[in-house]
């Protein structure tokens, strides 16, 4: 095997710094929202082209490219024995939101900083991991192959890597570069659920909206009560509120709660417009009911109390991966004469169950069903995708994460978190990089959150995605060398 040194590889990666940002320019440029519904299959106009730039790129760096009906890619080069490892990233990107001082699909540069959706997650990775396998094409010599995965429905229904799972011969290993160094050996169940009310919505509410991402807090929320039904004291105790804006149109009274949008498994980071929207309509006595009505207004505040699921009796832990998190992502009207709320949440249960198992969501599946009844709801169960757990004294996971620690100087340890990613789908999947500790984002007014992923202004520091390029070519090399 050639030798080559960690300090090698950075020079590299620095020298190709320009190289690096022209190519996330061209595909953070593209609107790539996953849309399932779309009637250019199987994800939407944007994904398909994304795909295809991606795969332009990747051919014309000499790599082997292969689109699997647009539901992914693949991007490859043959070295050694067969054996194959694969980096698995994602090029959908969730819906830009509100709340940008710069053009979401124009990236911008801004010191050391590139912002745009999809910059951090995961189109850096896509691009990283390319440049990576990139050197060890170039100037390493290898026991196995190595492949690149990009799919175009992570954010959304994981469908992508369903198909490839189903269709596609699988790595012997394959790491998701989705999460922070070193190595995540252990995912929290992911439970999407719908809410929906027995009774039909009053007919002195016209819609009730919010959210506009599966998997995020929901940044803005309203709802519409014909004329006449908002009492002027009500009107002006909710203008009280700084978070709401009241505004009288044609049909009705239009009520709107602005809120902070994060990641649904970061509640600390975000505020839900939602619960904003609950509070206020029961602080001035818009959800004055008789026995079994309007206790969805009930729900909303409760369970957004603190993103735990306390407020609906459903909180539980573990001592591997800790609490549930989550909450509500989304609130819908249903079409036709019979009209009831639809309310959708997202909820993370910890990768143990109580008996010290990997869990399957049964026992935080009962909660909600409890909850429901309580609250006089109906409940459906949308997808449970069961936790990812792998020890963390697996070879796989103790040789990564020493070698992460050899070339980056740091030392925190492998580690579970509350997302989720394609290793939970894959088989032997594990997640590694290429977020670095102490991870640093675009934003100029800290009293504004902004600049993470998920967020408005998303970004990346470009010196510490190229550092993490270095350490993630070394970690390989040492991998290609342990298997």
């Amino acid at each position: 095997m050639t030798e080559t040194g960690i300090d090698d590889v950075r020079r590299w990666m620095e020298s190709h710094r320009n190289d690096i940002i022209e190519d996330m320019r061209r595909i953070v440029n593209i609107r790539s929202v996953s849309e399932p519904d779309s009637d250019v299959l199987p994800f939407g106009k944007g994904c398909r082209k994304v795909l295809d730039t991606m795969l332009e790129l990747a051919a014309g760096k000499g790599f082997k490219t292969d689109c699997f009906n647009y539901y992914g890619g693949k991007i490859s080069f043959a070295s050694g024995s067969g054996k194959e490892i694969g980096i698995w990233s994602h090029l959908d990107v969730v819906p830009e939101g509100n709340g940008w001082t710069y053009p979401p699909y124009e990236m911008t540069v801004v010191d050391d900083f590139l912002i745009g959706r999809g910059v951090q997650d995961n189109k850096s990775s896509a691009v990283g991991i390319l440049y990576v396998l990139l050197y060890l094409k170039e100037f390493v010599s290898l026991n196995c192959d190595y492949s690149l995965y990009v799919g175009c429905s992570e954010e959304n229904t994981m469908d992508d890597a369903a198909y490839m799972i189903a269709h596609v011969p699988m790595p012997e290993v394959s790491l998701v570069a989705d999460c922070g160094f070193p190595v995540c050996h252990g995912e929290k169940g992911n439970l999407s659920l719908v809410f929906e009310t027995r009774e039909l919505l009053p007919e002195t509410i016209i819609s009730v909206e919010g959210g506009s991402s599966a998997n995020s807090i929901p940044d803005q929320a309203r709802i519409v009560y014909r004329s006449g039904v908002v009492t002027k004291e009500q009107k002006e105790r909710l203008r009280l509120s700084p978070e709401i804006t009241v505004m009288d149109g044609e049909h009705g009274t239009v009520v709107e709660a602005s809120g902070r949008a994060a990641h649904i498994i970061s509640p600390e980071q975000g505020k839900s417009a939602v619960t904003i929207l609950a509070k206020e309509l029961m602080a001035c006595g818009l959800n004055e009911r008789s026995a079994g009505e309007n206790q969805w207004i009930e729900f909303l505040r409760d369970c957004g109390r603190d993103g735990y699921g306390t407020g609906i009796g459903a909180a539980v832990s573990d001592t591997v991966s800790g609490c549930l998190v989550g909450g509500i992502t989304g609130l819908a009207v249903t079409s036709g004469s019979e009209r009831r709320l639809k309310i959708t949440v997202d909820y993370r249960y910890p990768v143990l169950d109580s008996r010290g198992a990997c869990s399957d969501g049964s026992e935080t599946l009962e909660k909600m069903r409890e909850a429901a009844r309580r609250y006089g709801l109906k409940l459906c169960v949308r997808k449970n995708s069961g936790a990812m757990y792998c020890p963390a004294d697996n070879p796989v996971v103790q040789c990564l994460t020493d070698s992460y620690h050899k070339y980056s100087g740091y030392d925190n340890p492998a580690y579970t978190m509350s997302g989720g990613t394609y290793a939970r789908k894959l088989p032997g999947g594990l997640g590694f990089g290429m977020a670095l500790p102490g991870k640093k984002i675009y934003r100029p007014d800290p009293a504004r959150p902004v600049g993470d992923f998920h967020q408005a202004d998303e970004s990346i520091c470009i010196s510490q995605l190229l550092d993490a390029m270095a350490i993630y070519t070394m970690c390989l090399i040492d991998l290609d060398r342990h298997i």
